[in-house]
Parts: C-alpha cells; sequence; structure tokens
C-alpha cells in the first residue's frame, strides 16, 4: 500500500495541488516543501535567484505562497533538477516562457503568465516521464 504523502505520488508525477490541499489559498513554506519534495533552505534560495518569486509574509512574519507562487516552483524545480539547465539558464528559460504567454492572448494573469499554458506544458512533461519511467522499469536490474 502506497504512503500518501504530499508532493510524493510514487509515479513521478505532478501533485495537484487542489488535490492535495482543497481550498487554501495560501501555504507555509513547510507545505510547500512537502508539496514539490524539496527543502524550505532551497526553496528560501530560489527566491534569492528567481525575481518572479515574492511569496508575501503574513502577519507574524512568515512566508506564506499562492497556488500561482507553487506553479512557478514546480517550473523551476523541473528546470533545475529533470531538464538539467543550470540557475542562469532556468532565469532564461523561465523569462521565455512568461514572454511566450504573454504574446499568447487570453487567459493571461498576474503579469502576463498563462495558468492554463504552464498546465499543458506541465501535462506534456509529466507524460513524458511516465514514458521514461516505464521504459526503464522494463529492463532488469
Amino acid at each position: 500500500m502506497k504512503e500518501d504523502v504530499p508532493g510524493k505520488s510514487g509515479t513521478g508525477e505532478v501533485p495537484e495541488i487542489e488535490a492535495e490541499f482543497p481550498g487554501k489559498m495560501f501555504y507555509k513554506i513547510g507545505e510547500v516543501s512537502q508539496i514539490l519534495d524539496v527543502k524550505p533552505f532551497v526553496i528560501r534560495y530560489w527566491e534569492s535567484e528567481f525575481k518572479q518569486l515574492r511569496p508575501t509574509k503574513n502577519g507574524t512574519g512568515q512566508r506564506v505562497y499562492r497556488k500561482k507562487d507553487i506553479l512557478i516552483l514546480q517550473r523551476i524545480k523541473e528546470l533545475l533538477y529533470e531538464e538539467l539547465y543550470t540557475i542562469p539558464g532556468a532565469k532564461r528559460r523561465l523569462e521565455k516562457d512568461r514572454l511566450e504567454a504573454k504574446k499568447s492572448g487570453p487567459g493571461q494573469k498576474d503579469g502576463g503568465e498563462d495558468y492554463g499554458q504552464i498546465r499543458e506544458i506541465l501535462k506534456t512533461h509529466k507524460k513524458k516521464l511516465i514514458e521514461i519511467k516505464r521504459f526503464l522499469e522494463s529492463y532488469p536490474s
């Protein structure tokens, strides 16, 4: 029986934020860390490197992340860990993605980011990763 841990589906799938924490508008860094399966210090470091990440702070000074922030963090993780971009390369790619989304027109929110397009990109990468995983599992160790 699989353990139901946020951010760890066991299939390499990108977790659905709504499924993990339905109805929430804001997430603390520990929750985001679980969703993304990265340590909180990694998230804080990415905040210092990527201008797109600017979580707000609540009344007690804790960082709080919106779903938009988590999607950006997922994309950063994908670029760095799966596509093996360097930090400067990932910055350029995120900017390129933002500009392409801005040109695409409808569905834009908060600075031109098209969530539908981002979701489609993530779905495509998810399918590719599942195919790679199945391929690798087909060979005995």
